[in-house]
């Protein structure tokens, strides 16, 4: 079984072989690969259960207008250019200044650990626009998307003169500060780690909707890290499926939710409108 990496994994296999769920201190590796593909099914799970994604993923959506000064998104955690369709020939020829609207909540950073996302933007008081003018697929939003976007520094650097936007091996200065499932960014580009080779991470490139790119030697590498109790509710629930499974050719995830897991959940379950 190969290992998928279409998306962000809420969980890395060195945590979830831990002690203190597998009880598997060896660290023995011939079931890896099935590991892998169920802490990403899990991963998909959480997703649905709460009704929101928590990976940052860049895409461009497009909006109805509201014909109100205010109008409703999918979490959001930065806004790269709001655009609007004033002719209806889906063209998006306009776009809005930063300073014609505001993004809502105030006071919240969803690139810090304690932040939350944005899920409204407001046409600022004192812009050069009074409305979101209503009509179907009328506004278009690009962005990165999901509840959060914090990374943390790896503490070590890139170690290739030549890491150009095709290469799937990303050598750095120390193997030992990253793990299999972990998803890192180097500049804007999200990568997912699937398989260690002492100081050789293999990677999917441009995961989460980002773009490869050449990167230079020494470059910062940092690890995208999810809200601590998402993270646990998922590795304990790949931890219990594995265990409760003889066999995983296929594996489906549990229909039935561990009340730890719903307690670890619940408070960022969104529900639907």
């Amino acid at each position: 079984m190969a290992r998928e990496a279409y998306r962000s994994l809420y969980g890395d296999l060195a945590k979830l072989k831990d002690d203190s769920l597998l009880k598997d201190p060896a660290a023995g590796t011939g079931d890896d690969n099935e590991m892998f593909q169920l802490l990403l099914s899990v991963s998909d799970w959480v997703d649905g259960y709460c009704n929101r994604y928590f990976y940052p993923r860049t895409q461009t959506l497009e909006f109805d207008g509201s014909g109100a000064s205010r109008f409703f998104i999918p979490d959001l955690i930065s806004l790269t250019a709001l655009k609007e369709d004033t002719t209806d020939d889906k063209t998006f020829e306009t776009t809005w200044a930063a300073t014609d609207y505001w993004l809502e909540p105030y006071n919240t950073d969803p690139t810090q650990h304690w932040g939350q996302p944005y899920t409204s933007i407001k046409v600022r008081q004192h812009g050069a626009k009074s409305n979101f003018a209503a009509g179907e697929q009328h506004f278009q939003v690009q962005g990165v998307w999901g509840y959060r976007q914090f990374k943390e520094d790896s503490s070590t650097d890139l170690n290739d003169a030549s890491m150009t936007a095709t290469k799937t091996t990303v050598a750095v200065d120390d193997g030992t500060q990253f793990n299999i499932g972990q998803t890192i960014m180097i500049g804007n580009e999200q990568m997912l780690i699937t398989d260690i080779s002492s100081n050789n991470l293999t990677v999917t490139r441009a995961l989460n909707g980002t773009t490869a790119a050449a990167h230079t030697d020494n470059s910062d590498v940092f690890i995208l890290r999810w809200p601590a109790p998402l993270e646990r509710a998922t590795l304990i629930q790949t931890a219990r499926i594995w265990t409760r499974s003889a066999d995983f050719e296929p594996f489906f995830v549990d229909a039935d939710l561990d009340t730890d897991v719903r307690l670890l959940l619940d408070p960022y379950r969104k529900l639907p409108t």
